[in-house]
């Protein structure tokens, strides 16, 4: 079996027992790391001689649950948000431990949105621009199809906000981010808070730069996990 007919096989299944895996119906909120964010309507360019907002050590990258890199995290606990399209250019020009800077906005919730990354030591920059126009994209439901099923525990190390300071997922002390819309920060909010146990299961995908899922069910432990979108 090809891999193309693997993969419409998983999203078939997955469309048809969505209660075995937790999984929210395609009528359900967009998953929380895929809605876009808009900036403050300037060119990434209008950065590049601005002041650095933050400027630290970078302690490891953060993916997304398709495992593409969409932010750094810094030793000062700074979290520098990218683009996950140029996730690839991201990681070829900055490295764990490299010293960056990092020119942007501040957003609500205290994060960075990052229009120009720097390494300070090869002075190599990351200038934000738009994706190239694809010509034959994947859809979003084979997209999602694609990937694994994931089920992770840990301790967590604090919470991950969206644009508007909103909690829309949160970060263990692994490095794995457990991205889950909105409404669920409200409705587990105990287990979010860091030093808690939390335990999540959803789709995601692990490679080299870590490990990224949108959780479908979360609790305490493995054995006491409570769905997100509905029993």
């Amino acid at each position: 079996m090809g891999k193309s007919t693997r993969a419409l096989a998983l999203f078939a299944t997955v469309a048809l027992v969505p209660t075995a895996l937790h999984l929210p119906s395609a009528s359900m909120t967009t998953p929380a790391h895929a809605k876009k964010e808009k900036g403050p309507g300037v060119a990434a360019e209008t950065f590049i001689n601005a002041a650095p907002l933050a400027t630290g050590i970078v302690r490891r990258f953060l993916v997304n649950p398709h495992g593409e890199v969409d932010a750094l995290l810094l030793t000062d606990g700074t979290v520098a948000k990218f683009p996950p399209h140029m996730g690839a250019e991201l990681t070829g020009a900055v490295k764990a431990n490299d010293t960056v800077s990092v020119r942007g906005y501040r957003e609500p919730g205290g994060g960075v949105k990052a229009y120009v990354i720097t390494n300070e030591g090869s002075k190599q920059q990351v200038v934000e621009r738009p994706p190239v126009p694809e010509l034959a994209k994947m859809p979003k439901h084979l997209r999602f199809a694609t990937l694994s099923r994931l089920k992770v525990a840990g301790k967590v190390e604090r919470p991950m906000r969206g644009k508007k300071g909103e909690v829309n997922g949160v970060l263990l002390e692994d490095g794995t981010v457990v991205r889950f819309p909105p409404h669920a920060a409200f409705d587990f909010a105990v287990l979010l808070q860091p030093g808690q146990s939390l335990a999540a299961e959803g789709l995601g995908t692990e490679n080299q730069f870590g490990r990224g899922l949108e959780a479908t069910a979360i609790g305490p432990t493995p054995d006491a996990l409570k769905p997100i979108y509905g029993k």
